[in-house]
């Protein structure tokens, strides 16, 4: 089975799964990891949600499709709006934030090169992260991917994730809270 079928058999219905997934997941296939720092392609079994929250309520506004080294979830989110945007909620139920309004843009922040998109300083490129957190200048850092994301959706990747990602926006984060007050 497929990463993208594997992923998709984890997605609630209420989820729409783009194009743009199907696509990366397919690249993936191809190249393999690493695809930019740490991040991987993760299926769901339809039970992290109910875990990392402790209730099942809100389970179905969650699309679960990739992790980072240390446990933390990407995924799609249903907002109460009913747009659709792309989450990381951290391993420890910290650092939970809207990384981007729509997967091109998340594309588009993993290929900036981050070790660890949900901890890194979105202020700084990539490589100067990397320096002051004590690893090589250039680790996980994937020029082929890069490439592709830039030619596959005719974007540009920004030098610093700052242009698409704004952690002091705590939409989900208080979005979160309220559910786990109502929930818990």
């Amino acid at each position: 089975m497929s990463i993208f079928e594997n992923i998709k058999k984890g997605i609630p219905n209420t989820i729409t799964l783009p194009v743009a997934l199907k696509k990366f997941c397919e690249w993936t296939e191809q190249h393999g990891y690493p695809i930019s720092g740490c991040f991987e392609l993760r299926a769901d079994d339809g039970e992290t949600m109910r875990y990392w929250l402790g209730f099942d309520d809100i389970s179905d506004r969650f699309g679960l499709f990739g992790a980072g080294a240390s446990g933390d979830i990407y995924a799609f989110w249903l907002a109460d709006d009913g747009s659709q945007k792309i989450v990381h909620l951290g391993s420890e139920g910290d650092a939970i934030y809207i990384l981007a309004d729509n997967f091109v843009d998340f594309l588009r922040l993993l290929a900036i090169g981050y070790d660890e998109i949900g901890f890194a300083d979105m202020n700084k490129t990539a490589e100067e992260w990397n320096l002051e957190v004590g690893n090589d200048q250039n680790e996980g850092i994937n020029p082929k991917f890069r490439a592709w994301v830039e030619q596959e959706f005719k974007v540009k990747v920004p030098k610093k994730g700052n242009e698409i990602t704004n952690f002091k926006d705590r939409e989900f984060n208080d979005w979160i809270e309220r559910q786990l007050q109502k929930y818990s």
